[in-house]
């Protein structure tokens, strides 16, 4: 016997089997970014939303302190309750951006779903794309595409009564049905497996220029760290505002999870689109007047990669209608002087590019080109240019052997010291993109090491000396922490590399590291609060001796 009760009214008429005569009021919905205040997504879709007509409350769900994702607490958890309940929110999206987030994401979802059985959990994120058949069990919508123009037909068909089943960019469970095992007035009973509406993606959106701007303006926003519930926009006030120019990526790198999203989008147009410069200047223009401490600008797109027309066009009118430094990140095919001296005349100072491994890993391991001779080329470009050179470097791969990291250690020590900072990462393995299938395949992995579920992810953003790992590897990130320290003599370093003694115990090496990133450090934080770019949010981040970043 079907318990009629615990069939979903919000699927629809033709699903909820629960005719909805006339349209309901307008859903009421909260978003909850996870420890990413720096959110895009959040304020795109918030303002979205708000244009729609619709109440969009962003809840910013703690901060990440410097290397580390502290557990959710339960003070912290009710906080958000109530700020759900005072809100009367209808459904509750979740922002899932990595998949190390899930288990947090799930206990949230689980929290909201005791409090509040009637609410509706949205998943959208990097994560949802990539293991929508694992997000789908805690959710009771996934969406795996872009979602812009998906939640605001989403809430208009909720709020009007309509099936939502066959809408594109998302699956839909049916929550679970009850059926008594032993007949009528019998308390045994089973759970029915849930039907899923899995739907494929529709186009994504061409013109870029046709979204409106992030908003950082309405009062609606809330940050909840610890005990605290602060309302306002958590990023307002920050020295450096980060917006992006495009969409998507040209390259095809292993690990990225770009790769999987531009498989996905094959057939829908375009994967990888940019705003014109208009578009670009107008926001940044509005933005000026709610960040009255705007001290440059961070390009957050994958790669800075637009046409001879629009780099032309936007050293024109850049430094004349902004006229603040600016930061990109780059690519080693992308790097030519005439370019890079084109941007920074028009304000560029500082750039990021992935250096990642060796030669030989990052063409065997992710599926990237290029060779030691065109990194140098590129190194000299930036230290000619006087421009702050920021590399990424990944550890803790499974191919990488002492060689490899010898030749990467010699690479580094070859480009102009005291030019560029090391970026450390561990390297992160997400569900379903190349990386993960290749390691699988070759039984180089389990499934229990894939983000999330086995590894140091949710201990360190980047790379800290104090997390335990095997001595090789605690060896080379101690020498690439003590790479870009310009205070230290390239005689000294390979001294330091050579070592026998610190190779059998890196703890000392590690110990001396930490101490060189602290002094480094300090003089960082010296000069951005001269500046006037350092904040409470760097500051929080940054003064943890025990998960200091390494740099």
């Amino acid at each position: 016997m079907e318990n009629t009760e615990s069939l979903c009214p919000w699927l629809g008429e033709g699903q909820s089997k629960r005719a909805i005569s006339k349209p309901q009021q307008r859903w009421k919905m909260g978003f909850i970014s996870l420890y990413d205040i720096e959110n895009n997504a959040a304020r795109l879709l918030g303002a979205c939303a708000r244009q729609a007509g619709y109440q969009f409350t962003e809840i910013y769900f703690k901060d990440w302190i410097n290397n580390k994702f502290d557990p959710p607490k339960d003070c912290e958890i009710e906080r958000l309750l109530e700020l759900i309940a005072a809100k009367q929110c209808n459904i509750v999206g979740l922002s899932v951006r990595a998949s190390a987030y899930h288990k947090v994401a799930a206990q949230l979802t689980s929290a909201i779903r005791q409090r509040f059985p009637q609410i509706v959990i949205l998943w959208g994120g990097t994560h949802t794309v990539l293991a929508p058949e694992k997000c789908i069990l805690e959710a009771d919508i996934v969406c795996r595409g872009e979602a812009e123009i998906t939640l605001v037909e989403l809430l208009d068909r909720l709020s009007a009564g309509l099936d939502i089943t066959s809408l594109p960019n998302i699956w839909v469970k049916q929550r679970p049905e009850y059926k008594s095992m032993q007949g009528p007035g019998s308390e045994s009973s089973e759970v029915c497996t849930p039907i899923v509406f899995k739907n494929e993606v529709g186009p994504n959106v061409q013109n870029l220029d046709l979204l409106p701007f992030r908003d950082f303006y309405s009062a609606d926003k809330y940050f909840i760290m610890g005990r605290s519930l602060e309302q306002g926009d958590p990023m307002v006030g920050d020295s450096c505002f980060q917006m992006m120019n495009s969409r998507g990526c040209v390259f095809h790198c292993a690990y990225c999870y770009n790769s999987e999203l531009s498989e996905l989008y094959k057939s829908q147009g375009r994967y990888y689109r940019t705003r014109s410069v208009s578009s670009v200047l107008a926001e940044i223009k509005k933005a000026r007047t709610v960040f009255k401490n705007m001290k440059r600008i961070r390009f957050d797109d994958e790669v800075f990669l637009f046409s001879d027309a629009w780099y032309a066009e936007f050293a024109s009118r850049y430094p004349v209608e902004v006229g603040l430094p600016f930061e990109v990140f780059t690519e080693p095919k992308l790097v030519k002087r005439p370019l890079f001296e084109l941007l920074r005349r028009a304000g560029l100072d500082v750039v990021y590019m992935g250096i990642q491994s060796s030669c030989r890993v990052n063409s065997e391991l992710y599926d990237r080109s290029g060779n030691d001779e065109q990194l140098q080329a590129c190194a000299h470009i930036f230290a000619d240019l006087g421009l702050d050179a920021r590399y990424h470097v990944m550890m803790d791969d499974k191919e990488s052997t002492w060689e490899d990291k010898r030749h990467l250690f010699d690479l580094l020590m070859s480009f102009p010291r005291g030019s560029y900072q090391l970026y450390l990462f561990s390297v992160v393995i997400f569900p379903n993109t190349m990386l993960a299938r290749k390691l699988l395949a070759e039984g180089k992995i389990t499934e229990n090491d894939l983000e999330g579920e086995r590894n140091k992810t949710f201990q360190q953003i980047r790379v800290s000396l104090n997390y335990p790992r095997p001595p090789e590897e605690l060896f080379w990130a101690s020498m690439f922490v003590l790479v870009s320290k310009r205070f230290l003599s390239d005689k000294f370093l390979y001294f330091l590399a050579d070592n026998k003694f610190l190779r059998r115990y890196p703890k000392v090496l590690a110990y001396f590291a930490q101490l060189c990133n602290l002094i480094k450090m300090a003089g960082v934080a010296l000069r951005m609060t001269l500046k006037g770019e350092m904040t409470f949010t760097l500051m929080h981040r940054w003064l943890n001796w025990n998960s200091l970043i390494s740099q």
